[in-house]
Order: C-alpha cells, then structure tokens, then sequence
C-alpha cells in the first residue's frame, strides 16, 4: 500500500507521549494494495498467505520442497506458532 508504505498502519506522532499507531485506512491493514490482493496462489491472496502460521504453510507449500524445508526446520524448533508476516521488534 502506498499510503502507509506496506506497514499496515500509520504512525501519529504525539511528542511528548509516545507515538500511536492506527491501522491504514487505505488498505485495512492488509499492507498490500487492492491490484496486488487480486492476483492469487492456490485460492490465497499474499495478505492471507502472510496471516498464516508456519504450521498452516507447511501444508500450503508441501509442493515447493526449498520452501517447505525451511518452513519444516521453523516447526521443527517450536517455531510453528509464529505468523509469516508476523512484524519483528527491530529496535
């Protein structure tokens, strides 16, 4: 989404209180923008494939084996649970 530049949500700043953060009201939160979210793999869009865990994209991805490995070793170590598109604390 250009409006929130892939984020999901905007930041507000507040000065001197922390910064909020609201979702996009352009792409819902969803990141992508409504041509991107049309094209779809196996019945998925890219926001729904993101929204999945490393558990579910094992089944998804059984057919493209660089990609299920790498999803396999995730679960392997009880990383299952985490999103795809799950953001990370880069501070």
């Amino acid at each position: 989404c250009e409006d929130c530049e892939g984020q999901g949500q905007k930041k507000i700043e507040m000065y001197f209180l922390p910064d909020v953060y609201i979702q996009c009201s352009e792409c819902k939160g969803k990141r992508f923008n409504q041509e991107t979210l049309a094209v779809e793999y196996r019945g998925k869009n890219i926001a729904q494939v993101l929204e999945m865990t490393v558990e579910e994209a094992l089944n998804f991805f059984k057919n493209i084996p660089g990609l299920f490995q790498k999803l396999k070793t995730l679960n392997d170590v009880g990383l299952g649970y985490i999103q795809l598109g799950q953001p990370y604390n880069h501070r």
